[in-house]
């Protein structure tokens, strides 16, 4: 009778356990960050009567007698599941979306929490609210080969967020572009035969010939074709007004021990090379020069009204300042070939000046007199004036704007002042575009190095020998330091591909200004938690600051953890040792930032469990009063 007594006494007393912790569980079920538990029962020991016997010859075998003494609990464990996630809009609340646990200090232990309700405390410092506890987290600081990343701290620190501490001036050393330049336009200027990347095949005598074209530099050699080790001299005999292209002498070379006939047909734009023999009619090779040639035409007329027609191009000298030649080419009644040509300077922003003010001479043996070029009213433009500077104007050369594509961004002294820098790339030749960068709105500021030319390949990438190139800019005028901007077309030094740079495609005109180093002062006034755990503090001037990355904890055996209150675990023999990685590495999970995790008490499965516990507790002290009834009836047997 005593037996089933203690037995009984020994299921209240696990029952009222599982009413505790299913009591917990449900006090609990508003707490962030709570984690439920669950009790695990196991029979207590038992009293064996009789052990068991093996089967012997006629006889079977016979199994144990065992009287059961009671339950035990053998475990509460500890469920660590996913709460769910309620949005709470406070910028310090953070909950965690997969493994990992806050690590957190109370000044002498290290303490472990799913609860992500964190405020700054008067120091700035990063704390639990409600508990006081440190957030732990790693330092980042910027790396110095790379502006664009960071280098995170090896040590746990306190996690301090200095509100209204000020962020130094920088000034801007680096920008860099992405951006595409349309192919598809023309040149800039009317820049006459453009050959640049042009690779010529041709078949002559059954044998490929390698052919290359060249603009003449004299009245001698106005286009000049190199076939293998054959130099052929095409000499201009007229202008063809109708379709802006030269009227080319025709011309013979030897090759192989054949003589082939070079013409050029100004109008269909087609260069003919044809074996002067009869016999080999099929013996010749075509190509499409007109293509290739920009040229503008004007017309003088003398006072008998004979007009004398011009070929207008522009070759761009390749200086620093900018400088272009402007040549006129033709012809005259007496079939004779001119050439003129003048130096014509460009300012920063590509605009065309006149330093001495009294317009640039072409010369004096025009049939018409001296002719002089002279910027238009806005620059963008040269009139050609007869006579003087101020001569009548025969013609007016516009500079092609669709050609030209320009971007804006805001650069910074070591003052801090903004200054918008402009920069633009004008096509002059195939594959070839110059760049200009000027400040628009300031005069005064010294600048060298701002201007040049980059070439890009068959494949439309930039070629990187020209693709990085420094500027200098004399802020030291306005009381800052003098300042160098490396411009960054290339896209490498920030780690990124030559196509993520400028490129030359046929596509539509893009640019900008991808990344820029250098701000005025600011003040740190806010700060945000991405789902890496990289705390960004967020400054008046617009710039952002990562401060720190988030520490999380992961265990081998989370359910090892040991309970401390304020929903704070610490490492137990059987939890394993933290490993704390960033969010996002190592199997942990990343950050919500604006929310909290709740706990992972589901109300309906503890009230099945609370009523499971209450029949529980209920049988087992029935099993009491029954064994106590059965006593009396024993006792009362003496009467």
């Amino acid at each position: 009778m005593l037996r089933s007594l203690m037995t009984g006494v020994s299921g209240v007393r696990g029952h009222q356990t599982l009413l505790d912790v299913v009591g917990n569980n449900i006090a609990n079920v508003n707490t962030a960050g709570f984690k439920k538990s669950t009790v695990i029962f196991q029979d207590l020991l038992y009293q064996t009567s009789r052990g068991a016997s093996s089967p012997q010859d006629n006889r079977g075998g016979i199994n144990p007698m065992q009287v059961g003494l009671g339950v035990n609990i053998g475990a509460i464990e500890t469920i660590h599941s996913q709460g769910q996630l309620q949005y709470t809009g406070n910028r310090t609340d953070m909950a965690i979306q997969g493994d990992g646990y806050y690590v957190m200090s109370d000044g002498g232990r290290t303490l472990y929490s799913r609860a992500g309700n964190f405020i700054l405390d008067a120091s700035g410092n990063i704390v639990q609210s409600g508990t006081g506890y440190m957030l732990k987290g790693y330092t980042l600081e910027t790396d110095p080969n790379d502006p664009t990343r960071y280098i995170k701290g090896t040590q746990l620190v306190d996690m301090t967020i200095p509100v209204g501490q000020k962020l130094p001036a920088k000034a801007t050393t680096l920008s860099g572009f992405r951006c595409n330049l349309d192919s598809r336009v023309g040149a800039y200027l009317p820049m006459g035969f453009l050959t640049n990347g042009v690779k010529a095949t041709g078949i002559l005598n059954g044998v490929d010939r390698a052919i290359t074209f060249g603009s003449g530099t004299d009245v001698n050699s106005f286009l000049t074709i190199k076939v293998g080790n054959q130099t052929i001299q095409m000499e201009l005999n007229g202008v063809d007004q109708n379709t802006k292209r030269p009227k080319l002498a025709d011309n013979t070379f030897a090759l192989d021990g054949n003589t082939y006939n070079v013409t050029f047909d100004s109008e269909s734009g087609v260069l003919k090379m044809k074996n002067a023999d009869a016999g080999k009619p099929n013996d010749a090779w075509e190509y499409e020069l007109g293509a290739m040639m920009d040229y503008e035409v004007f017309s003088v007329a003398e006072n008998d009204g004979t007009e004398h027609h011009y070929l207008v191009e522009f070759n761009d000298l390749g200086s620093q300042s900018g400088d272009r030649e402007l040549v006129l080419w033709g012809v005259d009644n007496a079939s004779t070939v001119s050439r003129f040509s003048t130096n014509v300077t460009a300012s920063h922003d590509g605009t065309f000046v006149d330093p001495s003010g009294n317009g640039l001479s072409l010369g004096s043996t025009f049939p018409v007199g001296e002719l002089f070029a002279v910027p238009s009213s806005k620059g963008q433009g040269l009139e050609i004036r007869q006579g003087s500077a101020s001569g009548d104007v025969l013609t007016t050369i516009n500079q092609r704007i669709p050609s030209t594509h320009v971007t804006k961004l805001d650069v910074f002294d070591s003052l801090g002042n903004s200054h918008t820098l402009e920069v633009s790339w004008e096509k002059i030749d195939n594959n070839q575009w110059r760049w200009r960068a000027w400040l628009p709105t300031e005069s005064g500021i010294t600048l060298k190095d701002n201007t040049g030319i980059i070439s890009f390949g068959s494949d439309g990438k930039i070629e990187t020998a020209s693709a990085t190139p420094t500027m200098f800019l004399g802020f030291g005028a306005l009381g800052a330091e003098d300042a160098s901007i490396k411009l960054d077309f290339s896209g490498q030094s920030f780690g990124k591909e030559e196509i993520e740079g400028v490129t030359q495609y046929g596509s539509a005109f893009t640019t900008k200004a991808y990344y820029r180093d250098g701000y005025e002062m600011g003040v740190l006034n806010d700060f945000a938690v991405g789902s890496d755990g990289t705390v960004v503090g967020v400054y008046s001037n617009g710039e952002s600051r990562a401060l720190y990355r988030l520490g999380l904890a992961i265990f081998a055996n989370p359910s090892g953890l040991e309970k401390v209150g304020n929903t704070a675990f610490i490492e137990s023999a059987n939890s394993g040792i933290a490993q704390v990685v960033s969010p996002l590495e190592g199997g942990a999970g990343k950050i919500s930032g604006g929310s909290l995790e709740m706990g992972n008490v589901d109300l309906s499965e503890e009230f099945v469990r609370l009523i499971i516990a209450q029949r529980g507790f209920q049988a087992n002290a029935r099993v009491v009063t029954t064994s106590d009834q059965v006593l009396e009836e024993l006792v009362n047997m003496k009467r």
